[in-house]
């Protein structure tokens, strides 16, 4: 019992110890089995196991191999860095969102439902050039969840 207590102690002391420089950055994960664990390793319990590659995660901190990380729903938890992609992808939020030919309110021509995955192309202003199913288009950056800061 006592080792316990100190396992959870040492773990919210490397948790305010290790916060990252990347901190609050985006990243997505690379596959579509992931286990998010309770803490940073593999004897740690696994709290979630996630089933979709590209899902974008909030970083939170860095230990050793291991990344804290935050879903859209405010589940946290530790992943491996392997898991782990720099690539940009986006949730939509809103009920829906529209996406258009351009950067303007102009043209649209898809309804993306909420909950739907976007790989993310670039930013101009306040739209964003995304890519579903290879099909591309500009989506409004406030209809979604995972934008890094310009």
């Amino acid at each position: 019992m006592k080792k316990f207590f100190i396992r959870i102690f040492l773990l919210l002391l490397l948790s305010f110890y290790f916060e990252t420089q990347g901190a609050g950055l985006f990243v997505s994960l690379k596959s579509s089995e992931v286990n998010m664990r309770v803490g940073p390793g593999k004897e740690y319990p696994v709290s979630w196991v996630f089933m979709r590659a590209n899902l974008p995660m909030q970083l939170m901190a860095e230990f050793d191999q291991w990344r804290k990380v935050r879903f859209i729903d405010g589940t946290v938890g530790w992943v491996h860095k392997n898991m782990i992609s720099r690539k940009s992808s986006a949730i939509v939020t809103n009920e829906y969102a529209i996406m258009y030919r351009h950067a303007s309110k102009t043209h649209p021509i898809a309804k993306i439902e909420k909950g739907v995955i976007l790989r993310i192309i670039k930013r101009d202003g306040d739209f964003v050039k995304v890519d579903i199913n290879n099909q591309k288009g500009w989506v409004e950056k406030g209809c979604l969840w995972g934008l890094n800061e310009d």
